[in-house]
């Protein structure tokens, strides 16, 4: 399978509609051979300062309706080109193709839910007459973009979808983001911002900068203009953000342990399915994945054979062959982990 989707190239941040010459870069490769598909500017401290810059200085004047058509018409380019979107985020994740595509349609839907949600008033007009104490008044409430800044920082696993996440929100409710992508995977989340531009949205409402997550993480993490974190990752990093935030607020999405329970008196054949499923989809590299199983004692032996023979059915290979169910970790350190655990589980 040729993996020449993407040209080898320099490609900067997006700051203040701008792609700033960065004097150093970050190898982007196909996780499935290491080649390069691709050169990301590393961007500096200065450089997120330029954006916080930019962003802090602008004010939404969009109405509802242009938030609405900017993000439907976003979701009709991505749609237009889901192929090519979910050849992209192969490329540079080692997710297979199955799982890239319904990324892809997961975008799609985050952006139409969202261009509805622009729509739909929040607010309302309540009675002040409902206490003893209370006067023959009505009170109106209505919410208007008030966060400031925002910063968001998002993780390789799923590097279109959980970036649509932070940053459709945003737009919808008419505040402005900085966004640091993984460094392992920055191509989708660039080209988002670059599909968003075309369906008319302010450079300064959306600016992204690449490059090393302690430099640039320091840099939004401890700028008071940033009114507001939003953060998937490890619980680790997690808990270090929200001791750095302070008063502001925080959103963290962090890890699992999820289990999968499995009773005796289920069905086994589907319960080993579901298990497999959900521990082996993208890679296993979800939040979500299942990481334990917990079976009752007189099922134990049938459901271990009906789940291996499960996991046997899993076609391994190129992420970029259609016919692959699972497509390969993000990096070589990541295999070492998994091989490394697997090792552990096997002497115990």
């Amino acid at each position: 399978m040729s993996t020449e989707v993407l040209a080898v190239r320099v490609d900067g941040p997006r700051i203040g509609g701008k792609r700033p010459v960065c004097a150093a870069s970050i190898d982007v490769c196909y996780p499935h051979t290491g080649d390069v598909i691709g050169i990301v500017g590393r961007a500096s401290a200065d450089d997120v300062r330029q954006a916080l810059d930019f962003a802090e200085g602008f004010r939404c004047s969009l109405s509802r309706y242009e938030r609405h058509r900017i993000l439907v018409r976003a979701r009709e380019l991505i749609e237009a080109r889901a192929d090519e979107w979910a050849r992209l985020i192969t490329l540079e994740s080692g997710l297979c193709l199955r799982d890239t595509r319904h990324e892809v349609r997961r975008t799609c839907d985050v952006l139409q839910c969202a261009a509805h949600q622009v729509l739909v008033e929040h607010g309302g007009v309540y009675p002040g007459d409902v206490t003893q104490s209370g006067s023959v008044r009505k009170i109106f409430t209505f919410a208007e973009p008030l966060l400031g800044v925002i910063c968001a920082i998002t993780p390789f696993n799923h590097p279109l979808n959980q970036v649509a996440h932070k940053v459709v929100p945003a737009i919808a409710s008419g505040n402005r983001m900085v966004l640091k992508p993984s460094e392992k995977t920055p191509f989708s989340a660039l080209m988002f911002a670059d599909t968003l531009y075309e369906a008319g949205l302010p450079p300064e409402m959306l600016q992204v900068v690449t490059g090393d997550p302690a430099e640039l993480g320091a840099a939004l993490l401890d700028d008071p203009r940033v009114s507001m974190i939003a953060f998937t990752g490890s619980s680790t990093v997690g808990k270090r953000i929200a001791v750095r935030a302070g008063y502001r607020r925080v959103i963290l999405e962090l890890g699992g342990i999820d289990p999968a329970i499995v009773c005796d008196d289920t069905d086994l054949a589907a319960a080993a399915e579901l298990v497999a499923r959900g521990a082996y989809g993208n890679s296993g590299q979800r939040c979500t994945a299942i990481k334990r199983v917990l079976v009752q004692t007189s099922v134990a032996a049938e459901f271990t054979a009906l789940l291996v023979e499960r996991t046997r059915a899993w076609r391994t290979g190129d992420p970029l062959d259609p016919e692959t169910d699972i497509g390969t970790v993000v990096d070589a350190a990541a295999a070492r982990r998994i091989e490394d655990a697997v090792a552990a589980a096997v002497r115990t």
